[in-house]
């Protein structure tokens, strides 16, 4: 979701100008030259591995206290949990606002949770960023995503994918699923019992075409894929938004809008009703919810956005709550869960540079504070 600014006067409609439009910020290369030699260090003593399909199955220990870093630093990649392991794929690894085909990436890697020390390299998939990655039964799924046809120096091409590819944790090899009736990237996902839904969203075409915003969302029903997508309109247009569910009820939370605004907003989907609602809007902070990440666990909502904190969603759906803080706050980054009582906060963005550190959260039981507490 990162772009490069173009040159000449901006285009306010063009993909790469709009792509990180709240988030313009100088970066100070020095410090990030020194971040990269840090982390070849770090990695390069840790290491990676070959994968073993025998292990995969094996039963979910502990988090380990210290989890390795990520094997490339990333922004807008994709990230889930499944039985013990942290699954990582794609994302943009080259400096902000500078996109070509050699910074996107299609590396796909995974981590033990409760050993936290070796990062296992799996078979590659195609590049793409602004896509993402969850779980059912034993895959893992990947839908859409963008990627750059340009190379380096080169006026950007970017474009969105239909790809839709499932990764299977016994086999450990990719294969298709039916397609997204139309290109799209940033968007998210989430899994409803065997519905895969997908949400938000743009679609980029490539070259100067300015990007068309979806106002509809789709489900596959994953026991009978041959069945194709489905459906269903949203009463919104956003992108960099995330997606999570309780029960059936699925929250569209935060994101930036189709002026290229951001937003706190947060919509509820009830997918047996067809039903929308309104949950209340995300606390304010820096950049609101633009680029947040947000993650169901035990009945309950996490987000966590560039502001900082970690917050739940209230029983009820009414407020949010603050249950703890990230030591260092990051956007583009992902949320994702570490067992039934902890968090991992990884990758993303800080300001200055990209982070490739795995921070393990443990919610408060009660709350530190409510930072929202109505309803729109």
């Amino acid at each position: 979701m990162f772009g490069c600014v173009p040159e000449g006067p901006p285009d306010l409609n063009h993909p790469s100008h709009i792509l990180m439009l709240p988030f313009r910020t100088s970066m100070n290369l020095p410090h990030l030259r020194a971040r990269w030699i840090l982390l070849a260090t770090v990695v390069a003593t840790l290491g990676c591995s070959t994968p073993n399909a025998q292990t995969t199955n094996r039963r979910p220990g502990n988090p380990a206290t210290v989890l390795a870093p990520m094997p490339e630093p990333v922004t807008s990649f994709a990230a889930v949990t499944h039985d013990g392991w942290l699954y990582v794929c794609g994302g943009h690894k080259g400096e902000r606002h500078d996109y070509n085909a050699s910074q996107v990436s299609g590396a796909f890697h995974r981590l033990e949770i409760s050993s936290g020390t070796t990062w296992e390299t799996l078979p590659a998939t195609a590049p793409g960023q602004g896509m993402p990655l969850v779980a059912h039964r034993n895959h893992i799924i990947r839908t859409g995503g963008m990627a750059a046809r340009n190379n380096p120096g080169e006026k950007q091409d970017l474009v969105s994918s239909a790809a839709v590819l499932q990764f299977d944790t016994r086999t450990l090899r990719w294969d298709a699923l039916p397609s997204l009736p139309e290109v799209r990237s940033s968007h998210d996902a989430v899994v409803v019992g065997d519905t895969l839904v997908v949400g938000g969203g743009w679609s980029l075409s490539g070259g100067t075409n300015a990007p068309a915003w979806p106002d509809h969302g789709l489900t596959l029903d994953l026991r009978h894929p041959e069945r194709g997508w489905k459906k269903f309109q949203q009463p919104f247009r956003r992108r960099a938004l995330a997606l999570a569910a309780i029960g059936t009820k699925i929250h569209f939370i935060g994101g930036m809008d189709s002026d290229n605004k951001p937003t706190l907003a947060v919509d509820v989907y009830d997918l047996a009703t067809g039903a929308w609602s309104k949950g209340p809007d995300l606390p304010e902070g820096r950049f609101k919810g633009f680029a947040c990440s947000a993650i169901a666990q035990s009945g309950s909502i996490y987000a966590n956005m560039f502001q900082g904190d970690l917050l739940r969603l209230a029983p009820g759906g009414n407020t949010w709550e603050k249950v703890g803080r990230v030591t260092h706050p990051r956007m583009a980054h992902r949320l994702v869960t570490a067992g039934d009582r902890q968090l991992i906060v990884l990758g993303g963005e800080d300001g200055e540079d990209k982070r490739p550190d795995l921070e393990l959260l443990s919610p408060n039981a009660a709350p530190a504070s409510t930072l929202s507490a109505a309803t729109r």
